[in-house]
Parts: structure tokens; C-alpha cells; sequence
């Protein structure tokens, strides 16, 4: 969210002045001269400035409105979660908060089925952060070749990531179902025996991993059709001139010109990855066996299903030292690739 909140002073007796040379208009203050003339001893007194929007209005004014909603709505939940971690809550006992310190802490690290949402996570991370970045890298590269019904192919491309994902939950509930799923029909006519994809502990975490995939590219797809368009038609036309074509061009021309492009797109699709809750809660709800038990999903039930506020609030607060150790990596990455 960009707040335009800052313009330079407007003193009392402002004088506009273009230059024509290069075309930007600039302020300049007014000084009488008997202000510039200085006694003996005495120093000359600054005029005073306020930040000032062109209505007059104080630029700080203007920031209250954002500054409200980040504390409202960002600041006071995450210190009230950090609170909470530090005290046994449970809903419906009479002593619902307990001073514990870092018992919380100690609990959940010992729990093997949080352990194991950790694992999860991390390796639905690597199921899908890779292919989303290289689906969608060459959706883009095809999408950017097509003359016409571009846009209609585009936003056919895009609409898997603006679709409401539980409904698609859903529907992939009977896409991928034991008995008359649409993927184990296909499987019967070509004579293969049905699998239980969401039922079986080797399959169900690969199988929301693809939807993830599915979901995930095309918003690596957007981003990279952003990327292609800033590159500069002239070093497209000079590889092509010196032969640089297909694979190499890509590999030598385009791929280092969209380095900024991938760094981007795998921090969002990592942090996607890392907060994946919906097609989990509805598909599979951490089964079988919590083999598709991830890190916001234990949460949820931490929270919600066993009542134990307390350790739910710690287990977020770790997870919140994750992504904000993922948000350090990503600001080293561009600085280097700055540089």
C-alpha cells in the first residue's frame, strides 16, 4: 500500500518558476533582502518548513489512515500471539490463561506430529516451488509468441490463480476420487488399476504438491510475461542477427535478463508453498496418517480442535521467524543482484 504523503514545503510566499530547458517545474522560497543582511553576532534564523500536502493539509495526516490499519490489523494481532505463546490457554477451563514461559515451546518441538508438519511442509516446498517457477517460466515464453487472441490466452492462463482455491478444493475432491474420479476413469481405459490419491499416504502429499503446481505457475507465468515485456527489443534483434536462437538464446539473452524476475517469483512461490492451508483443510485435513499435515494446518488444529490457544500461538510465532528469515534472504538476494 503506497501513501503519497510527503511534497516539499509551501511557504507563505512561494515562487513558481518552469525552466524551460528541462521541462520541470521547481519552488523556490522568496528572502527579502533585509532578512539575508546578519548583525554582529547574530546568526540568521531558517525559515521554518512543514511537510505539507497541495491542500495544506499535514502530510502526517495522511499516513494515520495507514498507520491505524497496520496496527490494528497487523501489529496488535502478532504481539497478542506472541503474548499468548507464553501462557497455557485453554477455552473452557476455569483458569483459561496460565503463566508457563517457554513450556509452550519445549511442548510443541516434542511433539512428533509437529515435527513432522515441518517435514511436510518443507517437502511440499520442494515439490512445488520448482516446477511452478519453470511451468510457468514456459507458459510465459509460449504465451509471449502468440499474435493472436493474446489476451484471451492470458487470461485463460491466469484464472487458476484468481479462482477461489476451496472451491477448487472441491472440485478436485472428484477429480481425483477412488471411485468415478475423472483421473482414475482415464486410468481404466487405458487399463490401469485406480489409486486412492487422496487416501494413500505416498500419493496424497505429491497429489496436493500438483495441485499447488497447478495453482502456483500461473502466477509465476504472470510475473514472467511482466519480465519478457521490459526486455529491450534491440538485444533481441542483435542475438538474432549474431545467430543466437533457440535454447541458446534463452539460456545466454533471456534467462540473465530475468534474473530479477526468478528471484521474485520464488520468494512468492515459497511463501505460498510455506502457508499452504486450504486445499489441505479440505482435501485430505492432514491425512492420511498426518501425512499431508502441514505447518498452519497443526496450527489450526492446536487451536481449533484441541483447544490449546496457547501452543498454537507458539507454533506461529516460529512460523513467524520463518518467513521473516525468508523475507531477509529475499532483500540479501536483490541487493546482490542489484549490485
Amino acid at each position: 500500500m503506497l501513501w503519497v504523503a510527503t511534497l516539499l514545503c509551501v511557504t507563505p510566499t512561494p515562487l513558481a518558476k518552469i525552466d524551460i530547458r528541462s521541462n520541470v517545474q521547481t519552488e523556490h522560497l522568496t528572502v527579502p533582502a533585509a532578512a539575508t543582511a546578519t548583525e554582529p553576532g547574530r546568526r540568521l534564523k531558517k525559515p521554518h518548513t512543514a511537510v505539507r500536502s497541495r491542500r495544506g493539509v499535514p502530510a502526517g495526516v495522511l499516513v494515520v489512515p495507514a498507520v491505524a490499519f497496520l496496527g490494528v490489523f497487523v501489529v496488535l494481532p502478532t504481539a497478542l500471539a506472541l503474548i499468548s505463546s507464553l501462557f497455557e490457554i485453554r477455552l473452557g477451563s476455569e483458569n483459561q490463561a496460565t503463566w508457563v514461559g517457554l513450556r509452550n515451546y519445549q511442548e510443541i518441538f516434542d511433539d512428533p506430529v509437529v515435527i513432522q508438519s515441518f517435514g511436510n511442509t518443507a517437502l511440499y516446498c520442494a515439490m512445488t516451488i520448482v516446477p511452478s517457477i519453470a511451468l510457468g517460466l514456459g507458459l510465459a515464453l509460449l504465451a509471449n509468441t502468440i499474435r493472436r487472441f493474446r489476451v484471451l490466452v492470458e487470461a485463460l492462463l491466469f484464472l487458476p490463480f484468481t479462482a477461489n482455491l476451496v472451491a477448487m478444493a472441491v472440485v478436485f475432491r472428484y477429480v481425483f476420487d477412488l471411485r468415478g474420479g475423472f483421473v482414475n476413469q482415464l486410468m481404466a481405459m487405458i487399463g490401469l488399476a485406480p489409486l486412492n490419491f487422496l487416501g494413500d499416504t505416498h500419493l496424497a502429499l505429491p497429489t496436493l504438491a500438483a495441485i499447488g503446481v497447478w495453482r502456483g505457475s500461473s502466477l509465476a507465468m504472470l510475473m514472467y510475461l511482466a519480465g519478457l515485456t521490459t526486455i529491450p527489443t534491440a538485444i533481441a534483434e542483435s542475438a538474432t542477427v549474431d545467430g543466437i536462437t533457440g535454447l541458446r538464446r534463452l539460456r545466454w539473452v533471456t534467462l540473465p535478463l530475468l534474473r530479477p524476475v526468478t528471484l521474485f517469483v520464488a520468494v512468492l512461490m515459497t511463501l505460498q508453498s510455506v502457508q499452504v492451508f486450504d486445499t489441505v483443510n479440505v482435501l485430505t485435513q492432514g491425512g492420511p496418517l498426518n501425512s499431508t499435515q502441514t505447518v498452519l494446518t497443526e496450527i489450526w488444529q492446536l487451536g481449533f480442535s484441541y483447544y490449546d490457544l496457547g501452543q498454537g500461538a507458539a507454533l506461529s510465532a516460529v512460523l513467524l521467524i520463518i518467513l521473516v528469515i525468508i523475507g531477509a534472504v529475499r532483500r540479501s538476494a536483490f541487493t546482490k543482484s542489484e549490485r
